[in-house]
């Protein structure tokens, strides 16, 4: 791509921008107050609590109720959350989804096996699921299940490829590790996870169990897929530009960060319509940089830190990087599950399920000792299973302080 090509890609990033926020502030009456005019930056950061507050304010004119296609999450903190979106948006999701995992591997008509929690409410009938060549795989007692599994990859002729949460891959490895005769002999073509940061644990042995890269996806239900790591960029995130305005901006203000430094993702939508979502904060954190990849520049999250509200503090109030936990966690792997949990500002509580004596106690207290201080009540809790969330994902890191600032 020459500087003719990239100033075309960028003429075409503002025009969308530019469209959407005048059919924001035309159909809305949470956007009609804001000056296009002014560009972006005239227009607020909004988040969940706001659009739950006002939901009617938020939805466009242009839609009525039929037209409006609910978008539905449980949350992070299991309080349901509903957007709502136009065909034309959903039908941008299903474009963004084929074109970001052909960037994986994954060809159209390959056999996806998807692991997530599979209920009434999602589970697909046996005639969509031959249609769209989908085996569900529900997590909920993956472990006890995982022999199945294997059984059902190693049925397949073909290639398959994953798609599922982190915290099932990392269950799969952890049996395979234990039992090598549940080995497949089936290749796999490509693996793609979500919803949960990717340790380094799950990527290089998933790697080396099923003999192709795992690649993670940064999405959420409210908007689609926001960025991706590629064959051509396996270590950052390629953020989806064409379908995104992504920002960084300060923990503590909303204020837009440079390059480099880590604050807050936030996400305007340039497909949906029947709710504009202009400057929506998504609750994570993360890292934006510019990148050369293969003569091209491009911007990419080069770091996402996961949900603002399950950020550890050292003891001096100062935030630390969530990837420091689960890079020290890779050494642990005698360590079947883990979950690190700050209680108060000095205190913290590293639950731990393990299936013998664990030797090395005192090592990892005083490793992150090192990292929160060395005044820290760093205390290990033995369990015997860290239990998912509703949603099928299990957290690494837990923030429980009621006030969580300097």
């Amino acid at each position: 791509m020459n500087g003719k090509d990239e100033g075309y890609v960028e003429q075409k990033i503002q025009e969308r921008l530019e469209r959407i926020l005048y059919h924001a502030h035309t159909t809305t009456k949470f956007y009609s107050g804001f000056d296009v005019l002014k560009g972006i930056q005239s227009f607020p950061v909004i988040n969940k609590n706001l659009i739950r507050e006002n939901t009617d304010a938020f939805l466009s004119s242009k839609y009525n109720e039929s037209s409006r296609i609910p978008a539905i999450t449980s949350g992070s903190t299991g309080t349901p959350f509903k957007t709502y979106q136009n065909k034309d948006k959903k039908n941008r999701n299903t474009a963004d989804t084929l074109f970001f995992a052909s960037l994986a591997g994954y060809d159209l008509g390959t056999k996806l096996l998807y692991f997530k929690i599979w209920s009434d409410y999602n589970r697909k009938s046996s005639f969509l699921q031959s249609i769209q060549n989908i085996v569900p795989v529900d997590v909920l007692n993956l472990k006890e299940n995982a022999p199945r599994v294997f059984e059902l990859l190693n049925k397949q002729k073909r290639p398959v490829s994953f798609l599922g949460y982190v915290s099932a891959f990392e269950t799969l490895c952890k049996e395979l590790e234990k039992n090598s005769v549940l080995r497949p002999s089936l290749k796999v073509k490509s693996i793609i996870t979500m919803s949960e940061g990717l340790n380094e644990y799950t990527q290089k042995k998933g790697e080396e169990f099923f003999r192709c890269p795992v690649l993670s996806r940064y999405s959420n239900i409210e908007n689609g897929i926001i960025a991706q790591q590629t064959f051509a960029n396996r270590q950052d995130f390629t953020i989806n530009r064409a379908s995104y305005f992504v920002e960084i901006m300060a923990l503590d203000k909303d204020e837009v960060l440079p390059l480099g430094e880590s604050g807050r993702i936030i996400v305007t939508d340039f497909y949906n319509e029947a709710m504009p979502l202009i400057r929506y904060d998504t609750g994570d954190i993360g890292v934006m940089e510019q990148r050369d990849i293969d003569g091209v520049k491009q911007l990419v999250l080069s770091r996402l830190e996961g949900r603002k509200l399950d950020q550890i503090y050292n003891t001096k109030g100062d935030l630390i990087s969530s990837y420091i936990v689960y890079k020290n966690m890779w050494n642990y792997t005698e360590i079947e599950q883990y979950q690190l949990i700050q209680k108060e500002k000095k205190e913290y509580v590293m639950k731990i399920c393990i299936p013998d004596k664990f030797i090395r106690e005192e090592q990892l207290i005083r490793e992150f000792m090192s990292y929160l201080g060395m005044d820290a009540n760093f205390k290990i809790e033995y369990v015997n299973e860290i239990p998912l969330l509703s949603s099928g994902k299990r957290k690494k890191v837990i923030n429980e302080m009621s006030i969580v600032t300097k």
